[in-house]
């Protein structure tokens, strides 16, 4: 069985994201294969919903199995977000990608993403003279790639966060030589920023908003994917705590073995937080040009999820593994047709048996994540062994 796939959050799942699966099964004819980050999402932030319910929804609303995004990919910048993302993709029967879009054409973004794997000399040196300057890597990236193309409108293209994913997904395409076709969608609400609706479609962002703000988000979802519970401004804060008084015991040696920490941001990081302030003052206070807010707030989870460059490091190069968290339970055919010796996918405790070192240490993150997730929201610990996988 072929499938497509689809690389989401589904934080919280939207009308828009219903949109999503039915133009790419219209497109494709495949069944739909999601993968989906788990209890944390790619900004750093605990996902609104659980996990399990999210992907329950997505298979009630037309997808055919959803899979967990590791943890080290799911929270990680774009780029390896993406790579993670399609690497695992590679490893399954998985034919065609699809992906939203804002504002442009498949055909520049996939012009954008040849530049950027080409990395030529001239782009290679635009590239370290922006960076040079002292801003962020995503800053530097924007920059030189319009310089490249001699058009400055491309920085606007890129500043739009679906299209700097899609040009993620199909750079890692390029660089893994995957046998993937990418299939662009363009979203149909007013955007990922825009606080205002189109018709019954919002952004997940707005929408989060509207919950925290005790307003309805009825009309935004699907029937059978209301909110009955959410991760709220209060939960965060208590996450917050813990992320606080877990860098607070340990030493800037010990924190610099977490991913993503270098040119001693750890002492700065050390520092700022044993002052005084709350997590958001604190946030930022350690925020500079080089070291923007998303990705501090990212270095400050790291810690608490146990997530270290080594393991991360580790896992682009062993055999992929991840957790099938839904799938129907008429419509089993991945779990016949997938090549295990490529890809390890996990579905009930027997198979956490089977996994080599390093994919253990990268699902034991996982459940990490989890029982800190459910211990904030007041839940069971171990739910991952105890559930399994919903065969809907």
């Amino acid at each position: 069985m072929e499938f497509c796939g689809i690389i989401c959050e589904f934080n919280p799942f939207h009308n828009g994201h219903k949109y999503l699966i039915e133009q790419a099964k219209q497109i494709t004819k495949k069944e739909i294969l999601c993968l989906m980050s788990g209890q944390f999402v790619q900004r750093g932030f605990p996902a609104i919903e659980d996990k399990y319910e999210r992907a329950k929804k997505a298979i009630d609303n037309g997808a055919n199995v959803v899979l967990e995004l590791p943890t080290i990919f799911a929270c990680s910048n774009a780029e390896n977000f993406a790579s993670g993302a399609i690497r695992i993709l590679s490893k399954l029967n998985v034919t065609h990608l699809a992906f939203g879009i804002e504002d442009t054409s498949l055909e520049i973004l996939q012009k954008i993403a040849m530049l950027k794997t080409e990395n030529s000399k001239r782009f290679k040196n635009a590239f370290k003279n922006e960076i040079q300057n002292g801003i962020s890597y995503n800053t530097a990236l924007k920059r030189s790639i319009a310089k490249q193309f001699g058009d400055e409108n491309i920085i606007e293209i890129l500043n739009k966060p679906n299209n700097i994913l899609a040009v993620e997904y199909l750079s890692a395409i390029i660089k893994q030589r995957a046998n993937i076709i990418p299939v662009a969608i363009n979203r149909i609400d007013n955007g990922f920023y825009s606080d205002i609706s189109k018709d019954k479609f919002l952004s997940a962002t707005s929408i989060r908003n509207f919950l925290n703000e005790g307003k309805s988000v009825d009309k935004f979802i699907p029937k059978n994917a209301k909110i009955e519970s959410f991760f709220d401004k209060n939960s965060e804060k208590q996450l917050n705590m813990l992320q606080l008084l877990t860098i607070r015991l340990m030493s800037p040696t010990a924190l610099s073995k977490y991913y993503d920490y270098s040119e001693g941001i750890e002492y700065r990081i050390k520092t700022l937080t044993n002052k005084s302030g709350d997590f958001e003052n604190i946030l930022k206070d350690i925020t500079t040009p080089r070291y923007r807010e998303p990705r501090v707030r990212k270095l400050l989870l790291y810690p608490i999820l146990n997530i270290k460059a080594d393991i991360v490091k580790k896992a682009y190069h062993s055999k992929p593994v991840c957790k099938v968290l839904a799938m129907c339970k008429n419509d089993k055919s991945l779990l016949k047709s997938y090549n295990k010796n490529k890809i390890s996918l996990i579905t009930n405790n027997k198979d956490y048996a089977g996994i080599s070192y390093i994919q253990r240490k990268i699902i034991e993150i996982d459940l990490l994540a989890s029982n800190i997730y459910a211990t904030i929201q007041k839940g069971q610990n171990n739910q991952d062994k105890k559930i399994g996988t919903l065969f809907l």
